[in-house]
């Protein structure tokens, strides 16, 4: 292949490369939302220390967080498929639709 061939398909491999998820800000949780096959979403979630804040009062509020979302995204019909903890400060959650 000749270097200017190359040239043109790294510049267009370059130009058109996934983009990462910047994370959104609901009061203090960070939240990624990617849609799934079937009617599947995927929501990653990150919190910090409030004051006087354990590991359970972090946990509650990634749960409401994720069925508050779930509820929005789909009105009154949806189920948990899969849930994971990755820390108390950090979890994913993937629901559908119904």
């Amino acid at each position: 292949m000749s270097p200017l061939a190359q040239l043109l398909c790294l510049c267009t491999s370059i130009a058109f490369a996934p983009q990462p998820q910047i994370s959104r800000q609901a009061g203090d949780i960070w939240y990624t939302h990617e849609t799934l096959d079937q009617g599947r979403h995927l929501l990653r979630l990150s919190t910090t220390d409030v004051l006087l804040d354990g590991d359970q009062g972090r946990r509650q509020r990634l749960a409401a967080f994720a069925q508050d979302f779930a509820n929005r995204t789909c009105p009154g019909r949806f189920a948990f498929v899969e849930a994971n903890r990755l820390t108390s400060y950090a979890g994913q959650f993937v629901f559908q639709c119904r």
